[in-house]
């Protein structure tokens, strides 16, 4: 596996985006198979972790482990934002196709990504300022038009 070669911060921060879409996708066969509050049972789960993230980053650490939450606590405001808004039970819907999603595929041993009509393999693309304060509908606005070129 190449993961070696980059930051563990952004290995951390692509681990939390796999994760986070096979939460969703998880939540989206729940509600398949006749569970209605899923989707708002893994909303207030999500809520629930960014409070632990809050509590945890005002703690003593070291800078590299603060940089590692950060960048998960920016990450996953936005995905609680994104799963906050949706209206949607299926992961077909143009709502959720629409997310940059990430997908660890075993038997390739890599990352893949994907939105929309997109789906390519994670070349360790600069995922941001680890520093950022915010990911606004603007990125995700860019990183659609991006994908879809």
């Amino acid at each position: 596996c190449t993961w070696r070669a980059y930051s563990s911060a952004e290995t951390f921060a692509c681990t939390n985006q796999v994760w986070w879409t096979w939460e969703v996708e998880d939540v989206f066969k729940n509600v398949k198979k006749g569970e209605k509050h899923a989707l708002k049972n893994y909303a207030k789960k999500m809520h629930q972790q960014i409070d632990e993230l809050v509590k945890r980053i005002t703690q003593p650490m070291k800078i590299n482990d603060r940089r590692k939450i950060n960048t998960v606590l920016i990450i996953d405001v936005h995905a609680r934002d994104i799963v906050d808004s949706f209206v949607i039970m299926d992961a077909q819907e143009f709502e959720w196709e629409s997310q940059l999603r990430f997908y660890w595929i075993r038997e390739h041993d890599n990352l893949f990504v994907r939105q929309c009509s997109a789906a390519f393999s994670y070349g360790y693309e600069y995922m941001g300022l680890n520093g950022r304060l915010v990911i606004t509908p603007l990125t995700d606005r860019i990183y659609l038009t991006i994908t879809q070129v």
